[in-house]
């Protein structure tokens, strides 16, 4: 039985098989951009934090929690990763939309969230933002020609003859007719108001313009035409993009480097192509794997994460991706595991946090931090599906054999007091009971990011560190040709 986990020894910068090369001593650093000084917004341990004050006295939603990544002048920067991982939340706090709890923005000497007044007001001219939802962002009541000259009258840009002037200008840049100036937003199509979203944020000459799913709402024809229209503006007016999309097809269009985000942290940053064709983050190629088709030129198999991320309130002390990994390194004194065991063991895992994270009422919440039992569902069931037995009791399920359970000794004792514990209603305590027993150095140490290949990339895993295997080569055992 081979070992996914298994030690490598590497010489100092030793290149691995994705490309990745650790510093000496074990965990490695990344190099610095060698494009810095061509940065229009530099980001630097960037968070922003949400905190209810709600009388039970939960902890903040850690939305952005340490990004860091510059933004080139004239580049178009993708920003992807799962729904509720915190893209609009950083894209917002880079505009100052948002106040930042820590960390810096800073674009030519300015630290945008410290801003104010007259700074404020240019550093606003300089940059913009297109939302998602062409509808929603657009006033009813104003026709078009307002709301596009809205911004010019906020900064008090030029006569009202010019402003005039302007705005047929920007209908005309972005494929509308003078007519148009007088309609209003629901006498058009999607695809036409989000080009009046685009003219509206170009009124000011802005630099730099955060680009929210600006397609995500449209149908696909249209999203074509409106992708079009943002590059040829890119090239005619020398723009600089941050584009965030869930669309990793569309992302591959438009971006010259993408930054991959989950659960408000970046897990791995690079040029397009290279992080398409060999992405170095486990999280990276599960998201690649599930795009239809060859889109990614490569055969790689799919790999389904299971569950949902944890909670921002509470996430990992360790890698954040740690609990959905599927090349996380496996502790060595349960190496005898068989790879079915340890799938069942993770599926096991995941009810007991999904059960966590579930939204519960305050009576139930109140019981919980009083340490008084709460109802314990089908987690019996669970068990016994899982694993062949039933708590308490010795038998095992159909077609595994009493000489051959999934679990035995150890193994089997953390399990029976994990689930103990779920069934007194505290399932943080039988994930902490899990976690103890079957977790590894992924979810004590949050991981540094490493410089992968000789492109500038960057990804933050632990397997990158010195003495372990790659990622792509631990994913391609488990997922390729079976597990160990």
């Amino acid at each position: 039985m081979s070992r996914s986990d298994a030690p490598t020894e590497r010489d100092e910068g030793e290149e691995s098989d994705d490309g990745s090369r650790s510093a000496a001593g074990g965990a490695g650093s990344a190099a610095p951009d060698p494009h810095a000084d061509d940065a229009i917004v530099e980001v630097r341990d960037l968070r922003t934090y949400y905190d209810d004050d709600g009388f039970l006295g939960d902890d903040p939603v850690k939305a952005v929690d340490g990004v860091s990544f510059d933004i080139r002048r004239g580049e178009t920067l993708g920003l992807v990763g799962e729904s509720g991982c915190g893209k609009t939340t950083l894209g917002r706090t880079v505009l100052g939309l948002e106040e930042a709890t820590g960390g810096e923005v800073v674009s030519e000497g300015r630290d945008v969230a410290s801003l104010s007044g007259r700074e404020l007001r240019e550093w606003q001219r300089d940059a913009q933002m297109v939302f998602q939802d062409p509808e929603a962002s657009l006033n009813d009541r104003m026709t078009v020609g307002e709301i596009v000259r809205e911004p010019l009258d906020a900064h008090d840009w030029g006569t009202p003859g010019e402003r005039r002037d302007r705005v047929f200008e920007l209908l005309d840049l972005v494929g509308l007719i003078e007519e148009h100036y007088y309609r209003y937003p629901h006498q058009f199509s999607g695809g036409q108001r989000q080009r009046v979203g685009i003219a509206r944020a170009l009124a000011l000459e802005p630099e730099f313009l955060v680009l929210d799913e600006p397609v995500s709402a449209l149908d696909v024809s249209v999203q074509a035409r409106v992708i079009n229209l943002l590059e040829d503006l890119q090239d005619e007016l020398g723009l600089t993009y941050l584009f965030i999309a869930h669309d990793l097809s569309v992302v591959r269009h438009i971006a010259d480097r993408v930054a991959v985000m989950y659960l408000g942290d970046v897990v791995e940053l690079g040029e397009t192509e290279a992080v398409y064709a060999d992405p170095a983050h486990p999280y990276t190629r599960s998201l690649l794997s599930a795009i239809p088709g060859s889109h990614t030129g490569t055969d790689r198999d799919r790999v389904t994460l299971r569950g949902t991320p944890p909670s921002p309130r509470d996430p990992p002390e360790g890698c954040r991706f740690a609990t959905r990994c599927p090349a996380k390194i496996r502790p060595d004194e349960f190496a005898h595991l068989s790879g079915t065991a340890w799938e069942r063991l993770d599926a096991l895992h995941t009810v007991f946090r999904e059960r966590t994270n579930a939204e519960t009422g305050i009576a139930e919440r109140l019981k919980r931090r009083l340490g008084l039992a709460v109802a314990a569902d089908d987690i019996d069931e669970v068990v016994a599906d899982l694993f062949g037995w039933h708590p308490g009791g010795g038998s095992t399920a159909e077609g595994l054999g009493p000489d051959e359970p999934l679990l035995s000794g150890e193994a089997r004792a953390a399990v029976e007091s994990a689930v103990n514990a779920a069934r007194r209603g505290d399932d943080a305590e039988a994930t902490a009971i899990l976690t103890d027993a079957f977790g590894s150095v992924c979810d004590e140490r949050r991981p540094e990011e490493h410089r992968v290949g000789d492109d500038g990339r960057t990804s933050a895993c632990v397997r990158h560190d010195s003495g372990y295997e790659s990622p792509g080569t631990v994913m391609a055992r488990r997922y390729g040709r079976g597990d160990d």
